[in-house]
């Protein structure tokens, strides 16, 4: 195999194996949930727009996307305002998404790892370093 091609596959797999480091690292750390709980009068300057409150969600190797914790207190509103509530249930979809997300990675990294690997093990037994044979007919 040539030196060019042995350096583009060994950078490749340095590339992908940082990614996928990175890709572990966010996954075993703490999500997190921007819930929207509607419009939210006492809020300044804009009063009476829509307005979302952060959850703190568990990782994703998590059994639950929330711990059982208490969600945060939402702002009262004025009287003959409609009150805030959660329009969705906490970290449910942000778990959902995120696991899909970690599959796709783990898969893709499968998969680019496994063509390296089926590359080399062809090529191997090409040498493309040797110079080629020219067939003589006996002198």
């Amino acid at each position: 195999m040539p030196a060019a091609a042995r350096r583009a596959i060994i950078i490749t797999l340095v590339g992908v194996t940082v990614w996928f480091v990175a890709v572990a690292v966010w996954a075993v750390r703490p999500q997190s949930d921007a819930v929207p709980v509607g419009f939210d009068t006492t809020l300044l300057p804009a009063p009476g727009r829509l307005s979302s409150i952060d959850v703190e969600c568990n990782s994703l190797f998590s059994r639950q996307a929330r711990s059982d914790g208490p969600l945060p207190t939402l702002n009262v509103q004025p009287d003959g305002v409609q009150p805030l509530a959660f329009q969705r249930e906490p970290c449910a979809l942000v778990h959902q998404n995120a696991r899909i997300v970690l599959g796709i990675d783990v898969l893709f990294f499968v998969g680019v790892v496994g063509g390296i690997a089926v590359i080399t093990r062809r090529r191997r037994g090409v040498a493309d370093d040797a110079p080629p044979v020219l067939a003589t007919a006996p002198a």
